[in-house]
């Protein structure tokens, strides 16, 4: 059925456009507030490192956090087993704060990444229940990676965000599914992130709750 194409593709360009719009209204919104944020590391379940920090953005555009929180110590062992527990615990950081900042690359989606695969011609669209639209995004912030945006049918509401990404290397592939909410003015904003890198059978949970505005 060829007879409908050219006006498929003019709709999808349109449902792209309205996505990378969202996405540029609702960052410029964000920027105005701030937000508590809580990040836990599981390993196969079992939490083993978490911070609490107040977050906002700051004038380079960039998130500033401020320490709410601060985990207390592990218990030192003695020996050689304290130098390995020490050492399996400041891994963990590492790893929870690689986590953060690649899901930091996605969040909140950057409408000039949208452009570029919108140029590419690569994004797709698809129905994702009902009154729902997934925009896809491959190649959106590296080789390989995918991007995918859920919204109510009309693109004016994101629902959720899904990544497919790597951390270290492309075979060790990193998920991560991001839950939105609506704030009263009706910005979108996250309210849980799930990230897990099935390899190492970690999982970061990251909350954001308690949003308020700030003083710009």
């Amino acid at each position: 059925d060829d007879v409908g194409l050219p006006e498929r593709v003019e709709r999808l360009q349109q449902k792209l456009a309205a996505a990378k719009e969202n996405a540029a209204q609702n960052q410029q919104a964000l920027r105005s507030y701030g937000w508590i944020e809580k990040v836990e590391l599981s390993l196969k379940g079992e939490v083993k490192n978490e911070k609490v920090d107040m977050c906002r953005y700051g004038p380079d555009g960039k998130v500033q956090k401020t320490p709410v929180v601060e985990p207390p110590p592990p218990e030192k062992k003695r020996g050689s087993r304290g130098k390995i527990v020490a050492k399996k615990v400041g891994e963990m950081k590492e790893e929870l704060e690689a986590a953060v900042a690649l899901v930091h690359q996605y969040l909140p989606p950057a409408p000039d990444l949208i452009q570029v695969v919108m140029n590419a011609g690569t994004a797709s669209i698809a129905q994702a229940g009902p009154g729902l639209a997934a925009l896809k995004f491959p190649g959106y912030a590296k080789q390989g990676d995918a991007l995918t945006l859920t919204f109510e049918s009309a693109v004016k509401t994101l629902r959720q965000i899904d990544v497919t990404t790597w951390l270290d290397k492309p075979d060790n592939p990193v998920l991560f599914k991001v839950t939105m909410e609506s704030l009263p003015d009706g910005t979108s904003h996250p309210a849980n992130v799930v990230l897990t890198i099935p390899e190492s059978k970690i999982e970061v949970r990251i909350t954001k709750s308690n949003y308020q505005k700030v003083a710009q």
